[in-house]
């Protein structure tokens, strides 16, 4: 999250195994390391409508079985999005990582979005903005 918040790009992608996919709901499903490359790539630059963001990942729990594992973690985002301005997102994510030597790698990152809502309305008013 840290880094996507900092558009490092490049510091992204080390994170990704090379059979990476990344299902972000309305957001799109991006499959293989060439997609979702393209994917984060559009999205640092600002050209998937979401222009900035700052995550918040909180209730972290991983089980770990082997060479894979699982997390899941509470997600909150101050964003900036195109035609909607300031933006709360919120909703959990799922990160499944497989070890390949020494290094983990995400293998799988799902967002399940509860809450898309713009800043001045709130999620009470407008629970989602798509």
């Amino acid at each position: 999250m840290r880094r996507m918040d900092k558009h490092d790009l490049e510091g992204v992608l080390e994170l990704l195994s090379d059979d990476c996919d990344i299902d972000y709901g309305d957001f799109g499903y991006y499959e293989g390391r060439d997609e979702v490359s393209d994917f984060l790539e559009g999205y640092i630059e600002g050209e998937t409508g979401i222009l900035d963001s700052f995550h918040l990942g909180i209730n972290p729990w991983v089980n770990v079985d082997g060479d894979t594992a699982t997390g899941y973690w509470h997600f909150l985002d101050l964003g900036h999005v195109e035609d909607i301005g300031a933006v709360w997102l919120a909703g959990f994510y799922e990160i499944e990582f497989v070890k390949d030597g020494d290094e983990w790698f995400i293998d799988k990152l799902t967002y399940d979005a509860k809450y898309f809502s713009p800043y001045d309305e709130g999620w009470v008013e407008e629970p989602m903005a798509i």
